[in-house]
């Protein structure tokens, strides 16, 4: 890679050619101010504040969209480029109701932070601050016009990173602001609340319900961990204050999805509404009690002795981690059982291929509703002008880019279109047909494929050698292992004819009712441990630090169960 050599600021400095100003000063440490430049966004040079001086040139320049050049001599700093960034910021704050005492954002906004280095305590200008309305009609968060900037991350983030281009900006000068699709609110149109605006907004005109006005960032603890609620295993960040989770973010750059997630990761966890039971419970004659643990797994332990081991089966739900499964398995043998198999068969590609591909077909998944994070790679790169082929269907919102739709079982066009071009890349699921799956095996290696396994974790649980199950024998007894899965409705059937019922989970209700005895298990914020994701990659679970006790790992209520039988 060819190399240019700069002075900035009087110092010699290195990068690549391809690297703008603003690249080469990021690299060498060399401080800019940017409020619309974000990483991984194409920049646009519309905030100004990252102007510099470069010799030769007439007037100063954006450093995010000049590109650097061998023998360039830069100035990032004196007085003129600093009082022009001062008077810029000082139009921010006079055409928009800026008033920070009042912003849920205080002191994590990038906008207040440069008016402090700035030295920011008044504005020169008058106030226009026109009354602009606000959207809360989203459930997870609100956005409000009057705190916008315009620069444009969100519009950008939700095309260039999320896909979704539901974004964009209507009317021009003070009446500028934006909107989605043709100025409709949020939940009439087609955004999906995948919460990447809300991640890459640098002010309060982007603010999510549960976060809100609890602590800044600086007072909560962050920790690194793995998304549990698909298959895909999305690296993320668990934002927490006195163990309680508050906000969940992507990781930009890392895991399956390079940051990108959906709302089924990002919030609707953070919003469950079922009642988390943290204690035992045991039902004898038809009255419930509590009970400690020791004296629930002892319960436990005696039924099976008393029906006998190879009397019951062990049902796992693929939220298990890998380390509560092999417990499990140890526990029951052959009569370990997955609720929720894969249902797939791993691919050998991964979903970040999908950006070199130039022609992506959709085989067997719904991306809308089951595998939300990887129709966003699906359609950022329809809208760069790859050609998507959906088999049958893939959701509304992605059929909605397909070029080229086929039948389920059209195997004759799906491999012509495949032959045609140059990078293809196929995506299959759980409903793909055995014939379907069987043309497609016989493509490989030549053509990339990724396989969406249904159930968070039942690629790993699979691996330790847990059939699927199928209902299909009677057991006198059945231990549940459900952490925070709902109880599927063949499950609970089946639970109807079986003399003695335990179930582990996090949650009561329908579990605790179906329970003879109920114990408690972690919830998705309290795991540690790992799972294997779709493209078999291994992801670190990270708890969330608690204040106050909570109940022991699945695989240890598992091991101490098993220490009273042996």
């Amino acid at each position: 890679m060819s190399i240019v050599t700069l002075e900035i600021n009087g110092r010699k400095v290195q990068g690549n050619l391809e690297d703008t100003i603003l690249d080469v000063c990021n690299k060498n440490g060399i401080h800019i101010p940017t409020l619309c430049h974000f990483e991984g966004l194409i920049d646009v040079g519309i905030c100004r504040m990252c102007l510099v001086e470069v010799r030769g040139a007439k007037g100063l320049l954006p450093a995010c969209v000049t590109k650097a050049k061998d023998g360039m001599v830069v100035t990032t700093e004196n007085e003129k480029i600093f009082a022009l960034r001062r008077s810029n910021l000082e139009m921010l704050f006079s055409e928009r109701n800026h008033f920070c005492m009042f912003c849920e954002k205080s002191g994590d906004c990038e906008l207040q932070k440069l008016a402090y280095e700035h030295g920011l305590d008044h504005v020169r200008y008058g106030f226009f601050w026109p009354s602009l309305p606000m959207d809360m009609s989203r459930k997870y968060f609100l956005y409000d016009q009057n705190r916008c900037i315009l620069c444009r991350r969100c519009v950008r983030a939700c095309e260039e990173i999320a896909g979704h281009a539901v974004l964009t900006v209507k009317d021009r000068g003070p009446k500028s602001m934006v909107c989605p699709d043709d100025d409709l609110p949020f939940n009439e149109s087609t955004c999906v609340s995948c919460g990447t605006c809300l991640q890459v907004c640098p002010t309060g005109a982007l603010a999510d319900r549960k976060s809100s006005y609890v602590g800044r960032q600086a007072q909560m603890t962050r920790n690194k961990s793995t998304c549990t609620f698909c298959s895909i295993g999305c690296e993320i960040e668990i934002s927490s204050r006195d163990g309680e989770p508050l906000r969940v973010e992507g990781i930009f750059g890392q895991g399956p999805t390079k940051g990108v997630l959906c709302s089924s990761g990002r919030f609707e966890p953070l919003f469950e509404c079922r009642k988390r039971r943290k204690s035992p419970l045991i039902c004898r004659e038809g009255v419930t009690k509590p009970a400690s643990l020791p004296e629930a797994l002892a319960y436990v332990a005696d039924k099976i002795k008393y029906f006998g081991i190879d009397s019951f089966a062990g049902l796992i739900s693929s939220r298990a981690t890998n380390e509560a499964a092999s417990q499990f398995k140890r526990l029951f043998g052959d009569n370990t059982f997955l609720i929720d198999p894969s249902g797939t068969p791993l691919g050998n590609a991964f979903i970040s291929d999908i950006d070199d591909a130039d022609c992506i077909a959709v085989v067997g998944v719904n991306l809308d509703d089951d595998f939300k994070a990887a129709s966003s790679f699906v359609k950022r790169a329809a809208n760069r002008g790859a050609n998507l082929v959906v088999v049958g269907s893939s959701g509304k919102r992605v059929n909605l880019r397909a070029s080229c739709h086929l039948q389920e079982d059209d195997e004759c066009n799906l491999g012509k279109i495949l032959e045609r071009a140059s990078k293809p890349i196929v995506i299959y699921g759980p409903d793909t047909g055995s014939s379907m799956m069987e043309f497609l095996w016989k493509l490989r290696p030549g053509v990339r494929q990724i396989g969406l396994a249904f159930g968070s974790n039942s690629r790993g649980i699979e691996k330790l050698g847990i059939k699927p199950w199928e209902g299909d024998k009677k057991y006198k007894g059945v231990y549940v292992l459900l952490a925070d899965l709902v109880l599927p409705d063949t499950v609970s059937a089946f639970l109807s004819n079986v003399d003695f019922v335990a179930i582990q989970s996090c949650y009561e209700g329908e579990t605790a009712v179906r329970a003879d005895v109920f114990l408690p298990s972690r919830a998705w914020y309290e795991r540690t441990g790992t799972y294997v994701n779709t493209e078999n990659r291994v992801g670190q679970l990270e708890r969330v630090p608690q204040s106050l006790p909570i109940a022991p790992p699945d695989e240890e209520v598992v091991l101490r169960l098993y220490s009273l039988l042996n």
